[in-house]
């Protein structure tokens, strides 16, 4: 019965860490795409602080 019931959690567990790798994936790769392809900058400059300050400026309207 234990066996089952660890075995039960260590796949549920394993199957939340797939989905929030996935999903943290799919983030990482819509901001890329939507700044690099769409943008027409360079992919990896969203993850500069100053890209994202830039943004945050337009965006408050300060």
């Amino acid at each position: 019965m234990f066996k089952r019931t660890v075995k039960f959690l260590g796949l549920r567990i394993s199957l939340i860490l797939l989905v929030v790798i996935l999903v943290i994936l799919a983030i990482v790769l819509g901001l890329m795409l939507g700044y690099g392809g769409l943008g027409g900058k360079n992919p990896t400059d969203i993850f500069k602080p100053s890209v994202w300050h830039d943004f945050i400026t337009k965006l408050s309207g300060k």
